[in-house]
């Protein structure tokens, strides 16, 4: 028997499997009890959360081409999402997520990989349906990555609508062709060096509750996938406003995401 050549060339033993268990379900329940319990506590959280948002600092979209089209690429992706897929926190895109997450497959992998950027500061994904939907090229995208939830977190987007707006989002990046789509985990907000307490808790629990809404539609969804990560906070893994991460923050999760993103592509490739 032949063995089908790899996507991406290399093991890597798989690092998350999603298991809708009773287990499982039983602790969303809960979490979601506590959610719906504590909304009216939000109300003495406004206050926080305005001086929170008027003192922040904000930094802007990192400068630099949105896309790398090499003649050579074997491998060509899609990443979208909010301001971590365009680049805050950074000068320029070849030291954000994207352009590291790029380096690191080919350096595992000697393929060199093209990718084009749908990065907004501040989106939700509603709103990055509209993007992507009017402005996508068709490019024969091999593979996609999305990078969002922070601003359906802080916005309070409903579990009911991020589940239909989840389905619409791969259905708009699937169009042209059923290519893997790949979720990043929904960065755990109560870890976010800028935000002070209790504030954070109440954002981190909601956030919570939507990477594990995330996390079921990835399993039950032909064709899509989800990679988690641990949200390093140390000084140096984060920029100057305690909310996006580093140069540094960038080359380190996406050095956590490739072991997955590796196996993934290798297993559609042989499948």
């Amino acid at each position: 028997m032949v063995k089908k050549e790899s996507l991406v060339s290399g093991e890597y033993p798989a690092i998350f499997t999603a298991q809708d268990t009773p287990l499982k379900a039983r602790s969303m329940l809960i979490k979601k009890i506590i959610w719906w319990v504590s909304l009216p506590l939000f109300l003495l959280l406004i206050p926080q959360a305005i001086y929170v948002k008027r003192t922040t600092l904000r930094l802007p979209e990192a400068d630099g081409e949105r896309a790398h089209q090499p003649n050579n690429a074997e491998l060509n992706m899609l990443h979208a999402g909010e301001s971590t897929v365009a680049g805050v926190g950074v000068q320029d895109l070849k030291q954000g997520l994207t352009a590291q997450l790029a380096n690191q497959i080919k350096d595992h992998s000697s393929k060199e990989v093209a990718w084009h950027i749908y990065g907004v500061n501040g989106i939700k994904i509603k709103e990055l349906n509209v993007i992507l939907e009017q402005r996508c090229p068709k490019k024969n995208y091999q593979f996609a990555i999305i990078t969002l939830g922070v601003n359906d977190t802080t916005k309070l987007t409903s579990l009911k609508n991020w589940h239909h707006h989840l389905k619409n989002l791969v259905k708009i990046v699937q169009k042209e062709s059923e290519i893997p789509v790949i979720f990043t985990q929904v960065p755990p907000m109560a870890q976010f060096p800028a935000l002070p307490a209790p504030l954070k808790y109440f954002l981190g629990l909601r956030s919570h509750l939507l990477d594990l809404e995330l996390q079921r539609f990835c399993q039950q969804t032909k064709g899509v996938f989800y990679v988690g990560s641990e949200l390093e906070v140390a000084r140096e893994m984060m920029a100057e406003d305690g909310y996006h991460p580093s140069a540094l923050g960038y080359e380190n999760w996406a050095a956590q995401l490739l072991p997955d993103i590796t196996r993934i592509l290798n297993e559609q490739k042989s499948g």
